[in-house]
């Protein structure tokens, strides 16, 4: 806790001595700072739940939290007095598909850990409301101004830190912002690996793709067009040094659909095209990538075996949760502490990790925790985000944020079969910002007119 507060202080400092200098209008500041806190998890914890999983009972934690986020809506809200704020609109849809799912768990009799799913509600709720303010308060350029001076300055921490461990092998970086961080940067003694500002390499990784796929759409959105390919290469050398198999294919794919996308996104998305020029070139650059590159020895000489392996139990495992409740699933934050009251699992897999960590697939855990109804809302929301994201690129409007979430969905998509991180504290925030403000800043198509417009 006194890490924590250290570590928020010297972040304010920061950003206040950055307002200060700001000759311009600094208001994108506020924006910055709270996207800047996210990888750094920080929160002031009220109340912990006692369950038989105290460190977690799904993907989040158990903890009820007080957010930054939250705190800097009351502020705005006292300060500008929005009017409307609370209402939703047609290109918020997504958030009532959550708040259903929400609802269908909090009722759901296989629910064993009820304010989990409530620790869930209060970070998702928290951030809807901060964005929606931030709507009101900033304009688009703006909004991309914040998200890039938090990128910026996060990502640059990330690649001097990757640089310290493990090229330098200064073995303290990793303890500076979590306690247990050593132990996850050498993966408890296999091999070593550059964990930034998070817990595991995988979190940096996911990270950095993510930031790679926005200062790609802004170089390709002519925004910042120099910075934003410098700090892509920073990224790629983040990246490199997670020794992170799934970023690295991730990436690639991320980089080469993105740029397919951007240049054919008048043209239909699913054709031999974008398969001959869109899909083989990033298999052809993943394949040198896993078997002639230097990084080869990483998917073919480690564990990389063992790791596929306890994948797929955890695979199994998910698939015999499923098959308990197929329809409404065991509740939203919940499947570990699930597990844990039910004997009958344990008889699939004899390992105490994979019975007593989350699931390592992301789509596995929401099909397990929302049934066959949320995971069809997850597919759906998939598609829909891809499709309408190409349609604002086509016609100029929303570039930056239309190309981002389309490098996101691609992100998920992929990390997603391999790990729990997407859905981790230090990164599902960052989805919900581009999700929001693509979609809100998207246009609205009436019989294929235009009814309003964004662009930057």
């Amino acid at each position: 806790m006194i890490q924590k507060a250290l570590i928020f202080i010297v972040l304010f400092l920061v950003y206040f001595v950055w307002y200060l200098f700001e000759k311009r209008d600094g208001k994108y500041l506020l924006l910055s700072f709270v996207v800047t806190c996210i990888p750094f998890q920080m929160a002031i914890p009220l109340y912990i739940p006692m369950y038989i999983r105290h460190d977690g009972t799904g993907s989040f934690t158990t903890k009820i939290f007080l957010t930054i986020p939250l705190i800097v809506s009351i502020f705005l809200l006292i300060k500008n007095r929005n009017k409307g704020v609370f209402q939703f609109y047609k290109n918020e849809r997504w958030i009532y598909w959550v708040l259903l799912l929400v609802l269908i768990s909090i009722c759901n009799p296989f629910n064993y850990a009820i304010l989990a799913t409530f620790a869930f509600v209060l970070v998702f709720l928290s951030y809807i409301l901060f964005f929606k303010l931030i709507y009101k308060y900033l304009e688009p350029a703006q909004v991309v101004k914040g998200v890039f001076a938090s990128f910026i300055f996060v990502c640059g921490l990330q690649c001097i830190l990757a640089i310290m461990y493990p090229l330098l092998n200064i073995s303290f970086v990793t303890t500076v912002f979590q306690a247990e961080g050593v132990q996850w940067a050498t993966r408890t003694g296999t091999r070593a690996g550059a964990i930034g500002v998070f817990v595991t390499p995988a979190n940096l990784g996911l990270f950095t793709t993510i930031a790679s796929g926005f200062f790609f759409a802004c170089y390709l959105g002519n925004y910042k067009k120099r910075l934003s390919l410098v700090f892509l290469g920073v990224n790629v050398i983040t990246i490199i040094l997670t020794y992170s198999r799934t970023s690295y294919i991730t990436l690639v794919f991320v980089l080469f659909l993105m740029l397919f996308i951007f240049k054919n996104s008048k043209k239909p998305l699913f054709s031999i095209r974008s398969v001959l020029f869109g899909i083989l070139p990033a298999l052809l650059v993943v394949y040198w990538i896993v078997f002639l590159s230097p990084l080869s020895s990483i998917f073919l000489k480690t564990d990389a075996d063992q790791m596929y392996e306890a994948r797929l139990d955890h695979w199994v495992m998910g698939m015999e949760i499923f098959k308990l409740s197929p329809i409404i699933g065991v509740g939203i934050n919940t499947h570990v502490e699930f597990v844990n009251h039910i004997i009958h699992l344990y008889k699939v897999v004899h390992n105490q990790f994979l019975t007593t960590n989350p699931i390592h697939n992301t789509h596995m855990i929401i099909l397990t925790e929302t049934g066959v109804i949320g995971f069809i809302l997850w597919l759906v929301f998939l598609g829909s985000s891809v499709t309408q994201a190409k349609q604002n690129i086509a016609v100029n409007n929303n570039v930056i944020f239309s190309l981002t979430q389309i490098g996101l969905i691609i992100t998920l998509v992929i990390y997603g079969f391999t790990d729990w991180a997407p859905l981790s504290h230090s990164i599902f925030p960052i989805f919900l910002l581009f999700t929001f403000f693509s979609k809100k800043y998207s246009l609205t198509f009436n019989s294929k007119t235009i009814v309003h417009r964004h662009v930057f």
